[in-house]
């Protein structure tokens, strides 16, 4: 006769840690995940600089930079994908202008956070190389720029198939220039498309004066620092643990 001796092994549960927004701090706003060293709320973020706002008077709720009117798509261990704001001016067939709308955006209040080189300045509407679109590439460590618009004669040179004029930022490769179509749009049209969906690219550091040398850094247990180009510093998980590697429990094994 066999006898069959079964063994139950129980195993110690362990507690699961939050490794995305400092203790008693909400971790989203509507479906954006705020990733510290960024924070929603009083006392959540590092400093102010990774302050956000979360409107829930809009629906879905609207995260925002700050106390500002700037809209937070995204937020990776890298970088911050933000709205964009389009200048416009369009004239009518006599050369008055019926709409207008000159934009800037200006992120100086925030520290270590500035406009990613994967932003295409874009200008819609001019005659460059003869198809109506331009773009060019913005210097690193940018965190201001101011849009204005003007035109030759009043427009009237080319207002029978493109009645507007337009500016704005935007990353790179997400913007793609319809030609006729998009010169012939509606200019509330056309704007309202670009600023709902078509993202800026901010990158951040964490001390953009300092480096890993310096005595004192925000990298917690289990992870290590390493310095950007530019100036400030990031921190990452060692090899073989996962976490957040700027919240007090450090990176777990």
């Amino acid at each position: 006769m066999l006898h069959f001796i079964f063994f139950l092994f129980t195993f110690p549960l362990t507690k699961a840690v939050n490794n995305t927004a400092k203790p008693n701090c909400p971790t989203q706003c509507g479906n954006i995940t705020a990733l510290y060293p960024f924070g929603i709320g009083t006392d959540c973020s590092l400093n102010d600089s990774f302050n956000l706002t979360c409107n829930t008077s809009s629906e879905p709720p609207t995260l925002l930079l700050g106390d500002s009117n700037i809209r937070v798509y995204n937020i990776s261990e890298l970088e911050v994908r933000i709205s964009t704001i389009v200048s416009y001016s369009s004239y009518n067939q006599n050369g008055y202008v019926n709409g207008l709308s000159l934009s800037w955006t200006d992120i100086r209040w925030l520290e270590g956070i500035t406009f990613s080189k994967k932003n295409m300045f874009t200008v819609i509407g001019s005659q460059c190389s003869g198809i109506g679109c331009c773009q060019i590439s913005i210097p690193k460590g940018l965190q201001f720029y101011n849009s204005t618009l003007d035109s030759l004669n009043n427009h009237s040179d080319v207002w029978r198939f493109n009645e507007c004029s337009y500016a704005f930022l935007v990353e790179e490769g997400s913007f793609e220039f319809g030609g006729v179509n998009d010169l012939s749009t509606k200019y509330l049209d056309f704007v309202d498309r670009i600023e709902s969906a078509m993202p800026v690219v901010l990158d951040w550091v964490i001390a953009p004066n300092k480096t890993c040398t310096d005595e004192v850094h925000d990298c917690k247990g289990n992870s290590s620092c390493y310095d950007v180009e530019g100036g400030g510093y990031r921190c990452n998980c060692n090899k073989g643990y996962d976490g957040n590697p700027y919240l007090d429990q450090g990176c777990q094994g």
